[in-house]
């Protein structure tokens, strides 16, 4: 709770300002891409009323961070277990960069838990996982529908099938139904209005393909190079430390954290090469960072170097939020 007051309260004292690092620069708020006539209805509620926003984002951020907890107590990823994937993804989520227009993103977040824990429960299921995959395929459609970035999340749903269920055509059928309904229900709606069918699919392309950049790396303090930092080394010893350890998982814990990594990958190329790119995608990519971190600090007692690693990184995502109250 003092972490959430920290990190979402110059929203208040910066309102019209999107997130931190534009607060700090001066940066006037850019909505992330539309795309959808859902999106598009979401925007306008929450920029209506910021305040709005900024509860129902901190709200989600809670409620994040407790469902992944439970995807990794629930599967057993870690031999020890731990309720630091709440705290890191807090950290990765809001500790760099938040603005009360993240509320689509979290709200994707949300979204591809839930499929995820749909995907890992189909493992070794006997019977045929159609329906469940039908509504795999629908959450991420929706969630591409919500936010247009998240379409290509759809990436998670052949290496799901895959990792977890043996090869049927019917569930690979049903999932990439399940993925375009939303799509077909957007035209669908768009048409009884009065537009063209066609017209949804044009806004989706229009919204992957409008460049948005990044902050300018000359504006980012030695605080946020630093915090940056502290993710990138915690993620490599993770990986080390996982590559390290890999005959002591069992089978699906194993193949759980191969997913999550497969997902990190794409959340990852979406942030580093799609036209439409932006911050507003860093509570997607802290999914997978809030699984594969706490690998290192749950493999060995506490050290020096974990220690450090922890407070530096927590200490810097407490300053980069507490230095817009002083500009």
């Amino acid at each position: 709770m003092f972490l959430a007051v920290i990190f979402w309260g110059a929203e208040f004292v910066h309102p019209l300002r999107s997130g931190i690092a534009a607060a700090a620069h001066g940066e006037q708020i850019t909505a992330p891409p539309a795309g959808t006539p859902l999106g598009t209805l979401i925007d306008h509620w929450i920029g209506y009323v910021p305040g709005i926003g900024v509860l129902l984002s901190s709200l989600l951020v809670f409620v994040n961070s407790f469902f992944v907890t439970r995807v990794v107590i629930r599967n057993v990823i870690f031999l020890e277990r731990t309720y630091m994937p709440a705290i890191i993804y807090l950290l990765v989520c809001s500790g760099y960069y938040n603005s009360y227009m993240s509320f689509r993103p979290l709200l994707v977040a949300l979204l591809v838990l839930t499929a995820v824990e749909i995907i890992f429960k189909s493992y070794n299921c006997k019977t045929l996982a159609t329906g469940s995959y039908l509504t795999v395929g629908f959450i991420i459609g929706t969630a591409g529908a919500i936010y247009v970035p998240a379409l290509l999340l759809a990436g998670l749903i052949p290496v799901g099938l895959v990792l977890f269920r043996l090869f049927d055509i019917r569930e690979w059928i049903a999932a990439f139904g399940g993925w375009a309904m939303p799509l077909f229900f957007s035209a669908y709606g768009v048409w009884i209005t009065g537009g063209d069918f066609t017209d949804v699919i044009s806004e989706y392309r229009q919204a992957l393909t409008t460049p948005l950049t990044l902050p300018p790396a000359s504006l980012f303090s030695s605080f946020e190079w630093t915090f940056i930092g502290c993710i990138a080394v915690l993620f490599v010893l993770s990986i080390v430390t996982f590559l390290g350890r890999r005959r002591s998982y069992k089978l699906k814990p194993f193949k759980v954290y191969i997913f999550f990594i497969w997902m990190l990958a794409i959340a990852a190329l979406i942030l580093a090469f799609v036209p439409c790119r932006s911050l507003y995608q860093l509570p997607i990519l802290a999914v997978p960072l809030a699984v594969i971190i706490p690998t290192y600090f749950n493999s060995r007692k506490p050290n020096f170097v974990s220690n450090f690693l922890y407070v530096l990184m927590m200490g810097c995502a407490v300053v980069i939020h507490l230095l817009p109250f002083f500009l």
